[in-house]
């Protein structure tokens, strides 16, 4: 079953916007008040702001120009919660331990790890709005609980909004290989799409980036994921 609502007609006809929403189970999991805390925040946003009351975008076009009118309330929001609850962490303690340790990153983070921890602060790159990226961090806690995330706060560097999240610095042998990413899925009911992509039908949530790098191989076999980008399947897509 889909975790997408039946979308109610706009005046012209459209189909109203709908905040998506992840799997029961995924929310029931959450057990992080920080994460509860805004995540409420943000579905205020996605209720009540105007860019919200209008229909549901049809096309790419359109949902980036939602996604970018909803993040401007989302992000003001959410420095606001930051501030009142004590959760904007300061910036230059985590940029001096990650450049002391070679800047280590890609597009979308900058990492660190002290005491078996790595320590992550993410741009939301690859998420249009901040419902979408905590989404991610529900989705791979539910679906990946040995490498899940714990999410620390905010952070404003140099005036871009990022996360902070921690996450045990577990290490594998190798990478795995596609045969073995595709047997690891199969029991979550995710079937591959192209481009070390998975997708379940039945809830509509997409795993991309589950390459070599991103899963690892320990030890005993077992598989590690690090980092897919998680997300929820647009009724248009």
């Amino acid at each position: 079953m889909s975790v997408n609502k039946e979308r109610e007609p706009t005046p012209d006809g459209r189909e109203r916007y709908i905040p998506q929403r992840v799997p029961p189970a995924a929310e029931r999991k959450n057990d992080q008040e920080s994460l509860r805390a805004a995540l409420d925040v943000i579905a205020g946003v996605h209720r009540a702001s105007k860019a919200a009351q209008g229909p549901a975008p049809q096309n790419r076009a359109e949902k980036a120009a939602l996604d970018q009118a909803l993040r401007v309330g989302e992000e003001k929001l959410l420095r606001r919660w930051a501030l009142a609850a004590n959760k904007m962490i300061p910036a230059d303690p985590f940029t001096d331990a990650w450049e002391a340790q070679g800047g280590e990153g890609g597009a979308e983070h900058q990492v660190y790890v002290q005491l078996g921890i790595y320590y992550k602060r993410n741009n939301l790159n690859y998420y249009g709005t901040w419902l979408s990226y905590l989404h991610n961090l529900l989705l791979h806690n539910w679906l990946f609980p040995e490498t899940g995330y714990t999410f620390l706060g905010l952070m404003d560097v140099e005036g871009s909004l990022q996360s902070v999240v921690s996450q045990k610095a577990l290490r594998g042998v190798r990478g795995a290989t596609a045969d073995e990413v595709a047997t690891y899925m199969l029991p979550f009911d995710f079937i591959p799409l192209q481009n070390s992509d998975y997708i379940n039908t039945g809830f509509g949530i997409i795993v991309s980036d589950l390459h070599h790098r991103n899963v690892l191989v320990r030890d005993d076999g077992e598989l590690l994921v690090f980092d897919p980008v998680i997300y929820l399947q647009w009724p248009s897509e």
